[in-house]
């Protein structure tokens, strides 16, 4: 492996692991991870032995945020239409990744899970735009976003379970 792919690996591990302790908290069924693979990123087992894979994607945003981040001397919330901006990252992000399903092992069922590492972006934001996020398709059984909200705590949300427009 080249320094891109372990860094690559690293930040996949790192997502997985705080998934894994958010899920389990949140949820009666714990998941523990058998193995980091390719297509999808991991493979995660219950305690009955059912399998299912995780899929893990980062949003950085993109060198607009960057920019943006630079060029300020406070930090101060960027304008609606940046933010909006934002939401359509998410939505291409799921369906691209949704585009991609077809080339994952389909020997068990698949999640998504989109890491927001942006620095302008946190959790309420997306929340506060959720009627504007696409529903997910039903490839993935669950589309999870992973997310803080301008403090140190990672908040877990289900996309499944929030927005409109056929979203449960």
């Amino acid at each position: 492996m080249n320094k891109h792919e372990d860094e690559k690996k690293a930040l996949e591990q790192a997502a997985i692991d705080i998934f894994l302790e958010l899920y389990n908290v949140n949820n009666e069924v714990a998941l523990q991870m058998v193995r980091q693979q390719e297509k999808p990123d991991a493979l995660l087992e219950d305690a009955d032995g059912g399998r299912i894979g995780l899929e893990v994607t980062h949003l950085f945003y993109d060198t607009e945020e960057a920019r943006l981040m630079m060029s300020r001397s406070e930090l101060t919330k960027p304008g609606a239409e940046v933010l909006e901006t934002f939401i359509k990252v998410i939505n291409n992000r799921i369906v691209s990744k949704e585009l991609k399903f077809q080339d994952y092992s389909h020997d068990y069922p698949c999640m998504l899970l989109i890491r927001n590492v942006s620095l302008l972006f946190g959790m309420s934001d997306v929340l506060s735009l959720k009627h504007k996020l696409v529903p997910p398709s039903g490839l993935f059984t669950q589309v999870w976003l992973l997310s803080r909200d301008f403090t140190p705590d990672w908040l877990l949300i289900n996309l499944h379970e929030v927005g409109s427009g056929g979203m449960k």
